[in-house]
């Protein structure tokens, strides 16, 4: 696989995950709202609607992890690397980026362990019994493996330049730090991974 198409599988998986992500906050508004109004208007809460509400936020945390690693939201200091020469920059990266792929191997590892011990127990008010490593472990291994092909990605990016193939153009700044650019920004795609028409390339 190219490193082009790998980046299209990683968009992808990030439409699911939006796309996912959007259906969880749709179903905590419903759930909190049909909460309040059983609660105070009929005085008979429905139980099972707090703790659904719950998972569905868990899910949504891990979810909203992984996305915002491939719109590349996460909090990010880069005074020193942005200083240092384009292979020296570049070598900074691929560290870093092998930091995390280390980090998030031991939370697959430590999650798929504690999926086993998890499962042994059942929720409490949902009407269906389900195990309740289907609400912490699983999210947090789901997250950490679409993180993870994420990390590696952006590390592969970096090789190019690392080896001296092809010279560094400097990354356009987050969506976030331009606020008077980052809705056309978002419009053309560049906010997901770089942008799509050079393939995720170091601009």
């Amino acid at each position: 696989m190219t490193l082009d198409g790998y980046k299209r599988l990683l968009d992808r998986i990030g439409a699911v995950e939006q796309a996912f992500g959007i259906g969880l906050i749709l179903l905590i508004v419903t759930a909190i709202t049909a909460q309040v109004f059983t609660r105070y208007a009929l005085g008979r809460p429905i139980a099972w609607v707090e703790e659904s509400a719950t998972y569905a936020f868990i899910w949504m945390t891990f979810v909203g992890a992984s996305l915002g690693l491939k719109h590349a939201r996460h909090i990010m200091i880069a005074t020193f690397g942005a200083r240092l020469p384009a292979r020296w920059g570049a070598a900074l990266r691929v560290a870093v980026w092998l930091l995390v792929l280390a980090m998030l191997a031991v939370l697959m590892v430590q999650g798929v362990k504690v999926m086993g011990v998890e499962g042994r127990s059942q929720t409490i008010s949902l009407p269906v019994e389900l195990p309740r490593s289907l609400f912490y472990s699983l999210p947090l291994t789901l997250s950490a493996v679409s993180m993870a092909l994420t990390a590696v990605y952006l590390a592969l990016k970096e090789l190019p330049i690392l080896a001296g193939r092809r010279p560094a153009r400097a990354a356009p700044p987050p969506c976030w730090a331009d606020q008077r650019h980052a809705r056309s920004r978002r419009r053309r795609g560049r906010c997901w991974l770089g942008s799509r028409r050079s393939g995720g390339s170091a601009r």
